[in-house]
């Protein structure tokens, strides 16, 4: 019966879709028992008995109570060894891992997981390898290739050195393979093939004389538009070092008498292209708790911020809010960008102040 008649048969109540999923299954019961070469028998002791091959490609007697225990005995046999015979490519272990895997972690990180699928896996022959004729000469060549055509960096290879070692791993899991055969790859055996990216000396810092042009634009900002929230929050960055999404993320919960306590972070999904962000507080990017001294500049600014929240109604449990509610790291991250700009010096990321701030001192 082709797809049109069953569609038509269901719609006119001729027949159940319960109906249709019991035929199912008693097809695929019967396509396993017809595989089975030995009779199925009733002894004089009430047990039902018959045969199946054992590990020798010899036969052992299996008997159960009833026929039908016998028979999911049989069938369940015959399923197991269809699914050994079939070629499992590395393809599908990666997302029989992938499976497992995107139920353990957020969906930022799912979503990391397809971009970075794209970029390295998709489309290329390697995949497509029986995973049970998979050497790690295979791996060593496809990792080497792969690295070059893209020109990662260390971390990437790492990243990349990852996905393909989990697949294997999970391989071994389902016993489609005997061994681990990355046993004795190691990441870094490939770092050498690496591009290794690093930003010159003027790139990694903010020169001395840049670095009070800024402090000044703050005090400055402050005077003429003390309600602009994000200039507080980027002051506080240059402080004490702390991430853009921990500054987004502080509570006044946060504060107490001697320091503060960071833990707890910002965190942005990823949406469709044209969609709004979507923002939402998680665990710090290492899962740790730290805590920051409340030296007198940090107490002061902290100090300053809440009375002009409070004169402009902006407060909230948040430690940077404004009219709007929680300031959103990214903006805070565009504040410091767009001081620089006012300023004619290079623009920095946030996450560079006070590491930069520690080599000037040095």
């Amino acid at each position: 019966m082709n797809e049109k008649n069953l569609n038509f048969l269901l719609k006119e109540d001729i027949i159940t879709e319960a109906f249709v999923q019991q035929q199912y299954e008693m097809a695929i019961q019967n396509k396993f028992l017809n595989m089975h070469p030995w009779s199925i028998s009733q002894g004089k002791d009430g047990f039902w008995r018959t045969y199946l091959p054992d590990e020798e490609k010899k036969r052992k007697m299996v008997k159960k109570a009833s026929r039908k225990e016998l028979e999911n005995v049989i069938i369940t046999f015959y399923k197991k060894r269809e699914e050994k015979s079939k070629i499992h490519t590395f393809d599908d272990c990666y997302w029989n891992w992938r499976k497992i895997q995107d139920v353990l972690v957020a969906e930022n990180t799912t979503s990391k997981y397809n971009t970075d699928y794209k970029r390295y896996f998709e489309n290329t022959d390697f995949v497509k390898i029986n995973i049970a004729e998979l050497t790690a000469d295979d791996i060593k060549v496809f990792l080497v290739t792969k690295v070059k055509e893209l020109h990662l960096c260390n971390k990437a290879c790492k990243t990349l050195f990852g996905y393909t070692h989990n697949t294997i791993l999970r391989a071994k899991t389902l016993k489609l393979i005997p061994v681990d055969i990355m046993e004795d790859l190691k990441s870094k055996d490939f770092y050498k093939y690496c591009t290794q990216k690093k930003k010159p000396l003027e790139k990694q810092i903010i020169p001395e004389n840049d670095f009070l042009l800024l402090l000044k634009k703050f005090e400055m900002d402050y005077l003429t538009h003390p309600e602009y929230i994000p200039t507080y929050a980027v002051h506080l960055a240059a402080l004490t070092g702390m991430r853009v999404g921990e500054i987004s993320a502080l509570t006044w919960a946060n504060i107490t008498q001697e320091y503060i306590i960071i833990n707890q972070s910002e965190k942005c999904k990823r949406t469709p292209k044209g969609s709004p962000n979507e923002y939402f507080i998680d665990n710090t990017k290492n899962g740790k708790e730290r805590i920051f001294p409340l030296i007198p500049e940090i107490r002061a600014l902290l100090n300053s911020v809440k009375k002009i929240e409070m004169k402009y109604g902006y407060l909230t449990e948040f430690v940077f809010s404004d009219k709007n509610g929680r300031i959103h790291a990214s903006l805070i991250s565009s504040c410091l960008k767009n001081k620089c700009r006012q300023l004619g010096i290079s623009e920095r990321g946030i996450g560079y102040m006070h590491s930069e701030r520690r080599l000037i001192q040095n």
